[in-house]
């Protein structure tokens, strides 16, 4: 005799769970409340996206120019930064207009996540902080602050990371290409 065995459905749905599917017919969510999500079109969305990205790479773009290039032989510490920053806008040109250009649907997306505003603010952070704190430092905190407040990892975990990080980014900048990035006031 055979017994059944039900097996579990481990297809894929079809669509990412939105938080408004938690919604009750009265608006109220029956799950955890996200103030800051709000429910935009998605070519609108995108355009807003671009426009942010575009922002940071010009904020960044900026705050290269005040380091030196040096030159393609020898990069200075502001060459990368710039040439990242370059990259930045003008792919977030591409996407701005190809959301422009795009039909409008009616598919929507959040905007306001938590992670997403956090890695901005600190992305914001370390063009300002770069030279008075210096690269290694600055670095380090980014990552360990992605890692504490995004990955959720310990403060001993994030540590390390960091550390290891910034080793493995001294020797690549220092010892293989020769450059010397601002190491702040120590």
């Amino acid at each position: 005799m055979v017994a059944d065995v039900v097996m579990p459905d481990l297809r894929m749905p079809d669509r990412i769970p939105m938080s408004s599917d938690l919604e009750t017919r009265s608006g109220v969510g029956a799950g955890r409340q996200e103030p800051l999500l709000r429910a935009i079109s998605a070519r609108r969305g995108g355009m807003w996206v671009a426009g942010a990205l575009a922002a940071t790479g010009l904020l960044f773009a900026w705050q290269a120019s005040l380091i030196d290039f040096g030159d393609f032989a020898l990069p200075g510490p502001g060459f990368f930064p710039l040439v990242l920053a370059v990259l930045v806008v003008m792919l977030s040109v591409v996407i701005g207009v190809g959301d422009w250009l795009g039909a409008e649907s009616h598919e929507t997306v959040e905007l306001g996540h938590r992670d997403v505003l956090i890695v901005l603010a600190a992305l914001l952070a370390v063009p300002l902080l770069f030279e008075p704190l210096g690269a290694y430092i600055t670095l380090g905190l980014f990552g360990a602050v992605l890692l504490v407040l995004i990955a959720r990892c310990s403060l001993l975990v994030a540590g390390l990371s960091s550390i290891i990080a910034m080793a493995a980014c001294w020797y690549f900048f220092q010892i293989a290409l020769g450059l010397q990035l601002p190491i702040g006031p120590f």
